[in-house]
């Protein structure tokens, strides 16, 4: 982060610590924090999926709309993703004695998604979604392992609690979230923002969840590089052994 912080300065012709003290002085805690709300304001401004359907609209319509708003959250997802952190995230993931993610409701599903990925390239890897056993599984982590919350809001209470004992006990800790700053950033070392709005019908709309699923495949393949040639022995075992289940 610090070639990042001394790039930008060289840019505007000033040195680090002056745009170390712009980003204090507009009240963010420093140049990552800048960036992060930076990468959500430049992004588009996507509407609300329902805002925009009636129930008028004809199949085709209500189609053409929601393929459009989950587009919108990828590619505006994408821009909002910090290419260094994913550096950052996927060169410890690579490393990790042991992988926890922790998501609520729909997230969870996103969680799950993430063990199956890393376990595929061989990593131990695992995934809760009750409050309990996320506690339990944050307060037996090291130095050696990564925690990963996942939550578009960030500020489920029970996945920013288990980040946060995470990270007491060592590891390294990531949100994936949509929001800046929140529960979630406040107790990770890495925040991967992803850019999808909530459904103002109730719960998260499909966008956020395609928002996160998009990070955690970046992740993965971040990770698989990370590795090295040796994931594709991982990866060639792991569905060979998939195989032998089919009919």
């Amino acid at each position: 982060m610090r070639n990042d912080r001394l790039e930008t300065g060289a840019r505007l012709g000033v040195g680090e610590s002056t745009v170390m003290r712009f980003c204090r002085a507009i009240d963010y805690k420093g140049y990552q924090e800048f960036k992060l709300r930076l990468a959500q304001d430049l992004v588009k401004p996507i509407a609300y999926i329902h805002e925009k359907i009636k129930f008028s609209d004809s199949i085709a319509q209500l189609a053409q709309k929601t393929f459009q708003a989950n587009r919108s959250a990828v590619e505006n997802t994408q821009k909002a993703l910090d290419p260094e952190m994913i550096e950052v995230a996927a060169n410890a993931l690579a490393g990790a004695r042991r992988i926890d993610t922790y998501g609520a409701g729909y997230s969870y599903f996103t969680a799950m998604d993430a063990k199956l990925k890393f376990t595929r390239l061989g990593l131990l890897a695992a995934a809760y979604g009750d409050a309990h056993l996320q506690a339990m599984a944050a307060a037996t982590l090291t130095r050696q392992d990564v925690a990963i919350g996942v939550s578009h809001s960030g500020s489920i209470k029970d996945v920013a609690d288990a980040l946060s004992l995470a990270r007491k006990s060592g590891a390294m800790t990531i949100a994936i979230t949509n929001f800046s700053p929140s529960q979630f950033t406040k107790v990770s070392d890495v925040v991967l923002l992803t850019a999808s709005p909530e459904s103002p019908l109730g719960g998260e709309a499909l966008t956020s969840r395609i928002a996160q699923l998009c990070v955690i495949d970046v992740l993965s393949v971040a990770v698989a590089v990370a590795i090295g040639e040796g994931c594709l022995d991982l990866i060639k075992k792991t569905s060979e052994a998939v195989k032998k289940r089919l009919c």
